[in-house]
């Protein structure tokens, strides 16, 4: 029992006791420069710790605990022993001052320790704790870091539109009336491309072709705005110690994999390692920064101002074109604990502003339409950010507290409040789908802009989405067919009765030229764009087809030319020619129905019965041809009204080895063969 007692009583006198000295930090810069000394050097002052007098020419023991630097000891200070690199004893002058300077090594941050040893070996320490600092290399690593990450959303976004282009391009297309579709719509692309300006700029594009309605683009365009949440939700799960794998297997796949759609995956495996580089880089260089107190004091002031945070997140998501790069980036500043969970929110609200600009640049030079989908786009972010920043705003409101419970992780709580935001807009939003329609339509009046059924949309913006660039193509080839068909009809009947104006034919087939012409730029701006293998098979055929178009307009000339040297009615007279060029007519006619209908749908029946009518048309050419020679035969003179009849049906027979070759191209699948088709 006395044993015990004993013990209790030299623990408790141990536990007690104290040192005899204190150490106090006085005044000091907590950030300098990597590679150069801290500007102002490092003091402890050493005092009794029962009369608080400084205690002269005693000894403190300087050394690093934590990061690199090297100390040596300061003018009018000598070092008593010098134990390493990183360690040094330093006296103290006649105040009781120790002071060393420091140099500093490789950015990060740095701790110094100060001990003193009073005279029963009990210790006393302060210690000092500040960042080396690399400008160059914080700025290079941050922009850098910042260009991988886009790089890899880049290709990760474009590949996908390879892989998905189909999909894509069916699931727009099932669009409805219905917002509730529209919305799903939306959100499947942007998943599936990840990249909701590109979905965007494709709705904005398919309004502008009158493909779909203000209405549905609302729709579309709240989709994508729960679509685009996807990438910020894969950056929280913090797989990106996984980015070295995945470029390394991506890079594999794209490289050997001789199977087309497996190279595109691997593209988009190596977009999304790059994408995870892009966000270990910036997290990297931003760790150091938390232990600068101006650096921490600059975002904290610049994040819990919310008008600031707000237009800060919305320039730089305008200067870098993609959302998810910024809600990365913010991200990344609130796992560093540079930015607290508040100001991380008003820099996402911004970013959901910022995003819009991309709409509203692809609407320049568009029609109302685009540009009201574009204004809608605009307001449904800038009303949601509005009143959620209002939410926010109390830090300790419903709001806040419900995304603070979402995860401990600060990342994942960034991705969580970003996927909340999108989310609840949408819900808020879906019965006031009209109301924003009619909105915008105030906003944007009625203009003489409207496209009519002959405007040529050809949507630039739509040429980074290859699979829809190529169906615009279609659409307006078939609308090109049918105005060249129309005006070489009108020619023939022109000809044959003097029907219709030459001038009105003339400006036809001039309209018809500038079709060519755009529709051949926009071909081969689209040969510049990343394209699948299929693609690129397809593109020479759609260039062949544009100019098989313009040469059946061109025979439309032809027949207004041979109108000059016959007069009246042709159809009035009688004979095998007469006949013969009725009959060519009729042909022309019908070739040129079927051809449009054969582009426009795709129809293997409208272009192979164009092939039949072609043959047809050969066999009426030929037999007016016999009838001719035998009239010469006959009666030995030329009959000059004859040969212009026959010069018509020959025109016929031209244009229509023209329409055959585009009905052959339908047939072979619409893709390059290698050779040449026939005339």
């Amino acid at each position: 029992m006395k044993f015990l007692l004993l013990a209790l009583v030299l623990i408790s006198s141990i536990s007690m006791a104290q040192s005899e000295l204190n150490v106090q930090v006085l005044e000091y810069i907590d950030y300098g420069n990597s590679g150069e000394e801290l500007d102002t050097p490092l003091s402890v002052v050493v005092t009794s710790a029962d009369s608080g007098v400084p205690v002269c020419d005693y000894q403190v023991h300087f050394s690093v605990s934590g990061g690199d630097a090297e100390l040596a000891p300061a003018e009018g200070f000598y070092t008593i022993e010098e134990e390493s690199a990183q360690g040094l004893v330093v006296q103290t002058d006649e105040n009781g001052i120790a002071r060393i300077n420091a140099e500093l090594g490789k950015m990060g941050e740095i701790t110094v320790s100060a001990t003193v040893t009073d005279h029963s070996g009990m210790p006393a320490s302060a210690s000092f704790d500040f960042v080396s600092l690399d400008v160059r290399a914080i700025v290079f690593q941050i922009i850098g870091g910042l260009a991988v990450f886009l790089l890899g959303m880049q290709m990760m976004s474009s590949n996908l539109q390879q892989v998905a282009g189909n999909k894509m391009k069916s699931i727009l297309r099932a669009l409805t009336a219905n917002r509730f579709m529209a919305i799903t719509a939306g959100a499947l692309v942007t998943a599936l491309v990840q990249s909701s300006s590109a979905t965007t700029v494709i709705t904005v594009g398919f309004v502008n072709s009158a493909l779909m309605t203000l209405q549905q683009a609302v729709g579309v365009v709240l989709g994508a705005n729960i679509g685009t949440t996807i990438t910020g939700q894969l950056i929280a799960f913090k797989i990106t110690k996984y980015a070295f794998p995945m470029i390394a297997l991506g890079f594999a796949l794209s490289a050997f994999s001789k199977n087309r759609k497996r190279q595109m995956w691997g593209k988009v495996i190596m977009g999304l390692g790059l994408l995870f580089l892009g966000m270990t880089t910036m997290s990297g260089i931003m760790k150091p920064l938390r232990g600068s107190a101006p650096v921490r004091e600059f975002f904290t002031t610049f994040s819990t101002n919310p008008i600031l945070a707000i237009i800060a997140g919305t320039l730089v998501t305008v200067f870098v074109q993609s959302s998810s790069a910024t809600v990365g980036l913010t991200m990344t500043l609130a796992g560093s604990g540079l930015i607290g969970l508040q100001g991380a929110i008003f820099l996402v609200l911004g970013d959901n502003i910022g995003t819009t600009i991309t709409a509203q640049l692809a609407a320049i030079g568009s029609n109302r339409a685009a540009r009201q989908a574009a204004m809608a786009h605009t307001l449904i972010n800038v009303i949601g950010a509005f009143y959620f920043a209002l939410l926010a705003l109390d830090s300790d409101g419903f709001f806040m507290k419900l995304v603070r419970r979402t995860s401990s992780d600060a990342m994942r709580q960034v991705a969580n409040a970003h996927t909340m935001f999108n989310i609840v807009n949408v819900l808020l939003f879906i019965p006031l789908v009209p109301a924003l329609a009619k909105l915008c339509k105030i906003i944007i009046p009625s203009g003489d802009d409207d496209i009519t059924d002959d405007d040529v949309i050809l949507d630039s913006n739509l040429l980074a989405s290859p699979v829809l660039a190529l169906d615009n193509l279609d659409r307006e080839m078939t609308k090109m067919a049918r105005i060249s068909g129309k005006g070489v009809c009108r020619a023939a009947e022109h000809f044959l009765t003097g029907k219709h104006t030459a001038k009105r034919i003339m400006a036809m087939e001039d309209r018809v030229d500038d079709m060519q012409r755009d529709l051949t730029v926009y071909a081969s701006l689209l040969f510049k764009e990343n394209l699948s293998y299929e693609q690129t098979l397809r593109l020479p055929v759609v260039l062949h087809t544009i100019n098989d178009i313009e040469r059946v307009s061109d025979h439309a000339v032809n027949m207004v030319e041979a109108r000059n040297r016959v007069e009246g009615n042709i159809l009035d007279s009688e004979g095998p020619l007469t006949v013969a060029a009725e009959k060519a007519f009729q042909v022309l006619k019908n070739m040129t129905e079927q051809v449009a209908l054969a582009l426009e749908t795709h129809d293997l029946k409208a272009a192979q019965k164009v092939l039949v009518l072609e043959g047809r048309m050969n066999q009426i050419e030929e037999e007016a041809r016999n009838n001719y020679s035998k009239s010469l035969a006959t009666y030995g003179i030329a009959n000059m009204r004859g040969l212009a009849i026959l010069d018509f049906i020959d025109y016929c027979e031209r244009a229509g080895d023209h329409m055959k070759n585009i009905a052959q191209s339908i047939l072979g699948g619409g893709v390059w063969h290698g050779q040449e088709p026939g005339e």
